[in-house]
């Protein structure tokens, strides 16, 4: 398992700005996975599957405009995996103009 830190400590903070906070009383959880980070909700408890679905739904929202690539794990959770350093595409060079001689 790689070492993701930094993309749990982006995951919880950003969640947490939107008031999805797994620190406080909220069965939320949010934690190191495989490949990233596994964000979810325990199964069972007080919560019914509508409310589960909604947070986790709210929380891939949130995540997705945050700028993470978010999927669906097996279990209902999600998946967040780190962004790939974006490939850069050369400028076009600078077109120089026709010489005249003349």
């Amino acid at each position: 398992m790689v070492d993701h830190r930094e993309l749990l400590a982006d995951v919880t903070a950003t969640l947490s700005r939107a008031g999805l906070d797994a620190a406080g009383p909220s069965p939320l959880r949010i934690g190191p996975g495989p490949e990233g980070v596994v964000v979810g909700w325990p199964p069972g408890g007080d919560s019914s599957e509508g409310v589960r679905a909604a947070v986790l739904g709210a929380a891939a929202v949130v995540l997705r405009e945050a700028g993470h690539e978010v999927a669906e794990a097996d279990g209902g959770d999600l998946h967040v995996a780190p962004v790939p350093d974006p490939v850069g595409v050369p400028a076009e060079p600078e077109a120089v103009p026709e010489q005249w001689w003349g």
